[in-house]
């Protein structure tokens, strides 16, 4: 299940592109995929044609799996078995701890490359190691940092749906004292001049025409006391 190499236009581009086993993910093949699985459930990458290997994930690396990353080879660790106690809550007190302990152990490296260089190696292990557990307790916050990120978030969303809801019920409350006024024939002149224009040029029109357009002049007049509502 080799892909194959990628060209140098993609290596050199600021975003290359996905790599090409993309395609093979259609509804057709899909389809097949579900229908050999039904028919073989032991089935595997190889029994399939090439179309459809790449539709199945790649099996889990084994427990004690090596890596490389920055020219370094690590191991994968064994999952923790369902009788493992309950992992602890990240200690604040251990990151700062580790931080002072890279500081003093920055300063005996230093001595020790000024004074005898040949003894420098046992610290930068020292170093090495230390570097590795800040890097293993600031992930262990990664979860409590998902969680305030998603609590902020929605804290936001409240409140922003509390000032719209603000400005809507603000909004009401004008269009009902407009609205009250127009009732009572108290204040709106301008309604008053608009709806005697019209009445005064219009008496040939129909009567639904002329409720329409008294309509739509209500509603200039309220948009114009109250404000538009887009």
């Amino acid at each position: 299940m080799a892909d194959p190499p990628p060209s140098s236009a993609a290596i050199s581009a600021a975003f290359p592109a996905p790599p090409p086993f993309y395609r093979s993910f259609t509804p057709d093949n899909l389809a097949r995929l579900s229908s050999l699985q039904q028919s073989n459930p032991s089935l595997t990458a190889d029994d399939l044609p090439p179309e459809l290997r790449n539709l199945l994930p790649p099996p889990p690396p084994p427990p004690n799996h090596q890596y490389r990353t920055f020219g370094e080879t690590h191991e994968i660790p064994a999952p923790p078995s369902s009788d493992a106690p309950p992992k602890e809550p990240p200690n604040p007190h251990r990151l700062l701890q580790t931080t002072r302990q890279l500081l003093l152990t920055f300063l005996s490296l230093t001595h020790s490359l000024a004074t005898e260089p040949d003894t420098w190696a046992p610290k930068w292990d020292e170093m090495r190691a230390l570097f590795s557990e800040a890097h293993a307790v600031v992930n262990e916050y990664r979860p409590h940092q998902a969680r305030e990120t998603l609590i902020h978030m929605m804290e936001e969303q409240v409140e922003r749906c509390k000032m719209e809801t603000k400005a809507c019920r603000e909004a009401c409350e004008r269009v009902r004292g407009v609205l009250e006024e127009v009732e009572k024939g108290e204040g709106l002149a301008q309604l008053d001049m608009s709806i005697a224009e019209l009445e005064g040029r219009s008496k040939t029109r129909k009567d639904e025409d002329l409720k329409v357009e008294k309509e739509h002049r209500v509603w200039e007049v309220i948009e114009q006391e109250v404000g538009n509502f887009d």
